[in-house]
């Protein structure tokens, strides 16, 4: 568990970049219609750049901040302090940080040192290492199937194409996901039961997967004629995008105990289950084909964006498998094929309303489907003068909310926000600052 969460961290590292809009944060995490969502939705390629005002901007990379000076958080006391790095670092406290490197995260969550079953008059109990208990059902990990589009990029480049319409990009993208426990269904079953079957073997699992790699994006889209007697206006997009994979890990730790004559719990014995690769040791390679449309009418925009329509995946690395007793079972080449029709559909949503005298307000909402779970949010900002106020909420491998605040004198923009999310394996809730400059002309 500890060497997934490194690897997680340490990629994550490795894109700075990636951190979210703020003023999106701002709004619960919410994807306005524009350029900026051609990814999700082809067609906006083709859409003003302006329509719902500008966002973007630098993220400034406040969580460095904590991984520099707090020492539950920064790794670097091992070298200048080692008594302060052993009695206060915390792996899932630093990971966490990582993963979210434009917000300052608030309250970091706690790693879970070790899995213990209690048996009590009072029933049966799961808790970590300093007596907190699982609250299982509700942190169960996703257990996502692998998605099948690809993910959001951390960061990419346009290159200019010369062509009205044409679009050419190039980036890289990161993905980390799928962290959470689950219980096998005799455990669950028995736990609501509160008491724990004889002579039964019970499992608990951790899982989590990052992924990562280039792309190349080869798109065209475009503003339809317009249609006489119909106010709004029609955009049309498609893309193909094709991916070179240069690193893998998708890892199940497993604790096992099996109980005795009376059903208590024997030894908890811990064994993994590991696809990798990395570079030299494996590789990965797939194309999309992906379709969007969005209409512009009156005062709103609606889209619809439909990636991977088509779409091939294939990631080539090794899995490797250890029993309880830490003895390696297992260790082979293995290819993982996805093809065919696995689509993650995308549709959004904002409308603006003028406010006679007293600015302006933005609504905005986004749901996204894919591989069996729910993504959505819903935000809103309200404009008055060089004053953006903004909220929302949003769901996405758990609860997530927003509250921010934007300021534009002239071209210099600056935006701030307060988030929340649920911590991966605990779900305990964590709040973060985050902060941006941009310039507009």
């Amino acid at each position: 568990m500890k060497r997934l969460l490194w690897t997680g961290a340490l990629l994550a590292l490795l894109g700075l970049a990636s951190a979210q809009d703020v003023r999106s944060l701002g709004m619960g995490g919410l994807t306005l219609p524009g350029p900026a969502a051609a990814d999700l939705n082809p067609a906006y390629a083709a859409y003003p750049n302006d329509r719902f005002g500008a966002g973007g901007g630098f993220t400034l990379p406040l969580g460095l901040v904590n991984l520099a000076l707090r020492p539950s958080v920064s790794p670097l006391y091992y070298f200048t302090d080692r008594t302060v790095f052993k009695d206060n670092f915390d792996l899932l406290a630093f990971y966490d940080q990582a993963t979210h490197l434009g917000e300052f995260v608030l309250n970091p969550p706690a790693s879970p040192t070790e899995i213990v079953f209690h048996v009590s008059a009072d029933g049966v109990q799961i808790t970590d290492g300093a007596g907190n208990p699982f609250d299982l059902e509700r942190y169960a990990a996703s257990s996502r199937p692998p998605q099948g589009a690809l993910p959001a990029p951390l960061f990419q480049f346009n290159v200019p194409s010369g062509v009205p319409g044409l679009r050419l990009a190039a980036g890289a993208f990161l993905d980390a996901g799928g962290f959470g426990l689950k219980p096998d269904d005799q455990l669950l079953a028995d736990l609501a039961a509160g008491a724990l079957q004889p002579d039964t073997t019970y499992r608990l699992s951790a899982r989590g997967a990052v992924k990562g790699g280039v792309t190349a994006t080869v798109g065209y889209a475009a503003a339809l004629p317009q249609i006489p007697g119909f106010e709004g206006r029609l955009y049309l997009g498609t893309q193909v995008q094709g991916f070179y994979g240069l690193l893998y890990a998708d890892a199940t730790v497993t604790a096992e105990t099996t109980t005795d004559a009376s059903g208590a719990p024997g030894p908890v014995g811990y064994s993994t289950d590991t696809f990798y690769l990395y570079p030299g040791n494996g590789q990965g390679f797939g194309v999309q084909v992906d379709l969007g449309v969005a209409l512009d009418y009156a005062e709103g925009t609606y889209g619809l964006g439909v990636r991977n329509l088509v779409g091939y995946r294939s990631w080539n690395g090794h899995r490797r498998i250890t029993d309880t007793a830490g003895n390696v079972t297992s260790d082979t080449p293995e290819t993982r094929t996805f093809t065919g029709f696995q689509p993650d559909v995308y549709a959004n949503a904002a409308y603006l309303q003028p406010l006679e005298g007293a600015g302006e307000v933005l609504l905005g909402a986004d749901l996204g489907y894919a591989g069996g779970q729910v993504r959505g949010h819903l935000g809103a900002e309200y404009r008055l003068g060089i004053v953006r106020l903004r909220g929302g909420v949003g769901y996405e491998d758990g609860l997530k909310l927003g509250l921010g605040a934007g300021f534009a004198f002239g071209p210099v923009r600056t935006d701030l926000a307060l988030t929340r999310h649920a911590a991966p394996f605990t779900g305990q809730t964590v709040f973060g600052l985050a902060a941006s400059l941009g310039l507009s002309f």
